[in-house]
């Protein structure tokens, strides 16, 4: 099947549900712009807004493929997204992949001072993450940056090295700080996890739905 194709099954996860939500490919193209409309009902997921973060994921070839995008509307059952092309945090080639996700964060610091901002996460690698928030921070801000996931929530240091302005909402990338010990060991555990665990979860979520699909054509 085109992936692109109206009908074709993705998987959908954004931070205000605890899973992935079944979804059928209403028009438009992957790599430009795209609708979608649920499959199935969701309740309180409907709490999104434009901008936010949000990881599709579908099959081809009998794997999933796993991508991250943005909100840019939804109407009733109907989410319209964007995939996300920006530029990686740094100029230079990344040392580590990274993984797009849709995670409810906060900031902790700035500067060494303590605060409580809350803050969208997009994307993650050992390298650094990119978060969003209505808060204004600067180049150079040291930061800390508190991501739960399940029982885990470890406390990333970094640095903000760039920022940008998307949707009315502020952008920023963070380089981690290297630390020495097991801070650096317990990040890159908790990345590792997150990486799987969202696979997981959206190859579920399409499985599920594709052999109740066949189901009902059998």
């Amino acid at each position: 099947m085109n992936p692109s194709r109206p009908g074709s099954l993705i998987a959908l996860r954004h931070f205000s549900f605890p899973r992935p939500i079944a979804c059928s490919l209403v028009s438009g193209d992957l790599e430009s712009f795209f609708t979608v409309r649920i499959r199935e009902p969701i309740g309180t997921y409907m709490s999104i807004s434009k901008g936010d973060p949000i990881v599709f994921g579908l099959m081809v070839s009998d794997s999933a493929v796993i991508r991250g995008g943005f909100i840019l509307s939804r109407k009733e059952g109907s989410i319209t997204i964007s995939p996300d092309t920006t530029t990686p945090i740094t100029i230079e080639r990344r040392k580590s992949p990274r993984f797009p996700v849709s995670l409810l964060g906060r900031v902790n610091s700035v500067n060494g001072r303590e605060c409580s901002i809350p803050a969208r996460i997009k994307d993650i690698s050992y390298d650094g993450i990119r978060i969003y928030t209505e808060y204004d921070l600067n180049i150079r801000d040291s930061i800390c940056v508190s991501i739960r996931e399940g029982a885990k929530e470890p406390d990333i240091m970094g640095t903000v090295v760039r920022n940008a302005r998307m949707f009315g909402r502020n952008e920023y990338g963070v380089q981690i700080m290297d630390r020495s010990g097991g801070t650096v060991s317990s990040v890159k555990e908790f990345i590792d996890f997150i990486a799987v665990q969202e696979e997981h979860m959206i190859e579920e979520v399409l499985l599920r739905s594709l052999h109740h699909v066949d189901g009902q054509q059998s």
